[in-house]
């Protein structure tokens, strides 16, 4: 799967703006693209549905199998999923969660 280059703040607006809707599809990919470091045939419908309803354990898996995935291709990061479950845990502050996941990933983005 191919990491698309996202504008995390832009995202984040369109977000807000649709009342959150952009944000579940946002977060669907964000879920599925840190996944496929790892594993390229880890299709992450499980932590992309998971970052719909249980945006905390989504997350937090997701960021696991994506450190996995860095550690395992000997690319230097730090697993954040700690982080992502308390900021998820912690209502508004969950959009800094998209933010810090989107960064990370678009150091793998395809640039477009």
């Amino acid at each position: 799967m191919t990491i698309k280059e996202r504008n995390p703040i832009t995202s984040i607006i369109i977000a807000l703006v649709t009342c959150g809707i952009y944000g579940w599809y946002w977060a669907f990919c964000m879920a599925r693209e840190a996944v496929s470091i790892k594993d390229a045939n880890d299709s992450g419908m499980l932590e992309g549905v998971l970052c719909i309803f249980f945006p905390f354990v989504g997350f937090f898996l997701a960021e696991k199998k994506f450190a996995e995935g860095c550690a395992a291709k000997g690319i230097e990061h730090k697993d954040n999923s700690i982080i992502y479950l308390v900021l998820c845990l912690l209502g508004p502050l969950g959009f800094v969660t998209y933010y810090m996941m989107q960064t990370e990933l678009n150091k793998f983005a395809v640039k477009e």
